[in-house]
């Protein structure tokens, strides 16, 4: 997106308030921009076919844009792009808990089964992404930095250069942080 589309996007966040019109203009300015985000997202969560891009781009913007919820206070693109890409990722998450919640038994026993190859390919996909949800919340408590950094190229769809220019440090720093959290995600994960 050029410099001019950003400051397009920044004047109709600033509008939401005075003039419900201004949604509609903001949804096509940034909407190519979120499907790419959406579909990275569904890819690199491997939430699977049950869940499409098109759908979490429009409860995205439910979840965002609700109820008159905080919507003035978004202040740029870059801004609506990281809350866009956090409840991209909460709405898979979501959507893997109620799949595999479904699948308990709803009230009968538990027996413990510790052989993934008895769960189909959904309840796999579903239990990964539950996984890496898991993992990452571990990594934002001890470094909340690094794990903003990790959201915001895999999951916000970011490039280390726009990451840079919105956290204000280097590329290299960027590609640095994201070694350390994928080195980190791998020991975590394997335990």
């Amino acid at each position: 997106m050029n410099t001019s589309e950003n400051e397009q996007v920044t004047q109709l966040l600033d509008q939401l308030q005075d003039q419900p019109e201004a949604m509609e203009k903001l949804s096509r300015l940034v909407y190519a921009d979120i499907h790419r985000l959406a579909h990275n997202k569904r890819f690199e969560m491997r939430a699977g076919e049950t869940l499409r891009t098109t759908a979490l781009v429009h409860e995205a913007f439910l979840k965002i844009f609700r109820d008159g919820s905080d919507d003035h206070n978004i202040e740029n693109r870059a801004h609506l792009m990281r809350l866009m890409g956090r409840a991209i990722r909460q709405i898979i998450v979501d959507h893997a808990r109620r799949k595999l919640a479904g699948k308990r038994g709803a009230g009968a026993p538990h027996e413990p089964i510790d052989d993934q190859s008895l769960m189909d390919t959904s309840e796999r996909e579903a239990a990964s992404v539950l996984d890496m949800e898991s993992a990452l919340e571990r990594l934002e408590r001890i470094d909340p930095d690094l794990a903003d950094t990790v959201s915001a190229r895999f999951f916000a769809g970011y490039t280390a250069d726009e990451i840079a220019s919105i956290k204000s440090i280097s590329r290299r720093t960027v590609y640095r942080d994201l070694q350390r959290a994928a080195a980190w995600l791998r020991l975590d994960m394997s335990d």
